[in-house]
């Protein structure tokens, strides 16, 4: 599915940037959707785990994830880009342009919606 949604997000850039590198860019986006995903998820378990992190330690955590989530995917996508593209080029397109966009909005959305409600600021 990941390779999937970095091969949309190739096409998406490469066909509304002509001179711009689409296999870095839809890399980055990738690693960011991913991130707020995750972020989504710590915000929820946070909430009914009731657990106080400071800021500095929130922070910490957050580059050590992103950090990990790059060498995942520099690892399962960068490395190999040349193969999922050749690989999803002969499938079939059929509602792929509708796939990720409903992954970046719902990433956006619930990101958002767990930040401003489920989120408490605690200040020290």
């Amino acid at each position: 599915m990941i390779e999937r949604l970095y091969y949309q997000l190739y096409k998406v850039v490469k066909t509304t940037r002509k001179n711009d590198q689409p296999f870095f860019n839809s890399y980055i986006a990738l690693c960011f959707l991913e991130g707020l995903n995750l972020g989504s998820i710590f915000g929820i378990v946070n909430y009914f785990l009731k657990y106080r992190i400071s800021e500095s330690t929130s922070v910490k955590g957050s580059l050590v994830v992103f950090g990990i989530i790059l060498l995942y995917n520099y690892f399962g996508l960068w490395v190999k880009k040349e193969e999922i593209v050749s690989k999803y080029d002969r499938l079939p397109n059929n509602n792929d342009r509708l796939l990720i966009w409903t992954y970046i909005i719902l990433s956006f959305s619930i990101f958002f919606i767990v930040l401003n409600y489920l989120v408490e600021y605690h200040p020290n």
